[in-house]
């Protein structure tokens, strides 16, 4: 038997269960690393170590329980690396910021339009975070609206820049390698 057959036949078959759990570790791994090394040796170290896994004969509770915590193992990484900006978490961060951002945007005006409707026939406005809303509600019609120049997109543009760049941690660019 060639070496390759041997190798082959000692790594166990994983179900779809743990290739799954391996993946999930992987990939919050990936995120952590991703604000210790650069793409290429990422996806290097992540590749190296998804050959190991599923090499490794004993289970796989067993093998991702000795490699720690993806934060930890990602941390052992970071000893020898500049740290980096985290630019996926910064993007996840901006979306749920957009997404708070509207859900608020849109409660604000359904409660102004609830209001109105309850003291028919009504007409109300204010002012959301520098957007004006009006809700109105007549016999014949009712409805909500925005009225505003830029502010409507300026407003949320500006929450998404910040929130990105602080979800990203962007300043870490600025820091030199302390080698």
């Amino acid at each position: 038997m060639t070496e390759h057959s041997l190798r082959a036949a000692d790594s166990p078959i994983r179900s779809f269960r743990d290739r799954l759990r391996i993946d999930w570790y992987l990939t919050r791994l990936d995120w952590h690393l991703e604000g210790v090394l650069t793409g290429r040796e990422r996806k290097a170290t992540l590749c190296e170590l998804r050959q190991a896994l599923a090499g490794d004969p004993r289970e796989t509770t067993v093998a991702l329980a000795d490699l720690g915590a993806p934060s930890t193992l990602a941390r052992q990484y970071a000893e020898e690396s500049p740290l980096r900006p985290q630019w996926s978490v910064g993007a996840v961060v901006a979306a749920l910021t957009l997404f708070a951002y509207w859900v608020a945007f849109l409660l604000f005006s359904l409660g102004m339009l609830a209001a109105v409707d309850s003291n028919a026939p009504a007409e109300a406005n204010a002012t959301f975070l520098f957007v004006g809303v009006e809700a109105f509600s007549f016999p014949d019609r009712v409805g909500i609206g925005w009225t505003s120049s830029w502010n409507w997109l300026v407003v949320p543009g500006v929450l998404v820049l910040v929130s990105f760049l602080l979800g990203s941690r962007s300043w870490r660019i600025t820091k030199k390698p302390s080698h």
